[in-house]
């Protein structure tokens, strides 16, 4: 089994309306694809020459800020965007999880809204019947099956969605953002659900924000930006990730500072306020902010990426020492004294 896509570049037009300011972005806004102009016309170009080649039991995390191509890559790879150059190549069907409501009808039950799901994915009406009672256990909806959809909340309905489209789904599934959604017990079954398409050799293709859910599912990530590859690889992606959300979420001035230097700091906050900062040369995925008191236990304070600020509070006195603590490999990977405010 395999999911191949060979340089695709996806171009939409602009209206001739369309303002000269989008002409160019940022260099530092991750933001949007590039505008480009062809033959006297404008275009959003969405994907750049994306590449990507999946087989057997992967599960690719596909990671990038909003507006980096993420959703028009997996709606590419389900066959509802055509390349404008590239093309896409699977030797199984693809299904598309991107609308949750898509096919579900209000005044329906919940039972019957999963048959109308069984019928448009295909299945014959004795497929679905065999299906319902395990999917019915899967929501955890008990009698509100019996009650129609508009009586739902967000969540139930959610579930219910889900439940139905994972159960009538083909051999290659791509699902955008809502997975992140839902209460955490749902979301353990979300994972088992995940696990248990990797036993019948699905290939997964999954976007969220939540990097949490994505290292328990994924084994493979893709970070896009304005619509090109930026990294691609396993888990280390994630990392670099978000050490990228945590620096852009930083004051610019502070950022700069940042990036110039390396190793731990107390840099000024403003007025009499002090800041701890860092920039650490570290692969680790786990680093702790801790405090060292002259007297009692270590406190963790949070939990960090490799590099960032943190205010420090009135009762951070001079010659109190802070340290960032690798946790998998046990370790201090840097340290510093509080000086005289």
């Amino acid at each position: 089994m395999y999911l191949r896509a060979r340089d695709i570049t996806i171009d939409f037009p602009l209206s001739s309306g369309s303002h000269s300011s989008l002409a160019s972005n940022s260099d530092d806004s991750p933001l949007g694809g590039q505008i480009h102009q062809e033959r006297g016309k404008s275009f959003v170009r969405a994907l750049a020459d994306v590449s990507l080649h999946l087989g057997h039991g992967d599960r690719l995390a596909l990671i990038g800020h909003n507006g980096s191509g993420k959703s028009t890559l997996l709606r590419a790879l389900a066959g509802i965007y055509h390349p404008t150059h590239g093309r896409i190549e699977s030797d199984g069907k693809v299904s598309g999880i991107f609308n949750m409501s898509l096919g579900l009808r209000q005044e329906a039950t919940g039972y019957r809204n999963l048959v109308l799901k069984g019928l448009i994915a295909g299945r014959s009406r004795r497929q679905i019947e065999a299906a319902l009672p395990e999917i019915a256990e899967f929501t955890g909806l008990g009698p509100y099956l019996d009650m129609p959809l508009h009586t739902y909340s967000q969540g139930m309905a959610m579930r219910l969605a889900f439940a139905a489209t994972t159960a009538f789904s083909n051999d290659i599934l791509v699902m955008d953002e809502w997975i992140g959604a839902g209460d955490a017990g749902f979301q353990e079954k979300i994972i088992d659900r995940m696990n248990d398409f990797l036993h019948a050799s699905t290939i997964i293709v999954l976007a969220s924000h939540s990097t949490t859910l994505l290292r328990r599912i994924a084994n493979k990530a893709l970070w896009l930006e304005q619509g090109r590859i930026r990294m691609t690889g396993g888990m280390e992606v994630l990392d670099a990730y978000e050490t990228e959300v945590a620096r852009r979420m930083l004051p610019r001035g502070l950022r700069e500072l940042i990036s110039g230097r390396s190793g731990m700091w107390v840099a000024p906050a403003g007025g009499t306020d002090m800041q701890l900062a860092w920039n650490l040369e570290t692969a680790a995925q786990a680093l702790e902010l801790r405090v060292l008191p002259e007297h009692g236990p270590i406190k963790a304070i949070r939990n960090i990426s490799a590099q960032g600020a943190w205010r420090l509070p009135a009762w951070a006195h001079a010659g109190l020492v802070f340290d960032i603590y690798d946790v998998a490999g046990s370790t201090s990977v840097a340290s510093i004294t509080v000086p005289p405010r």
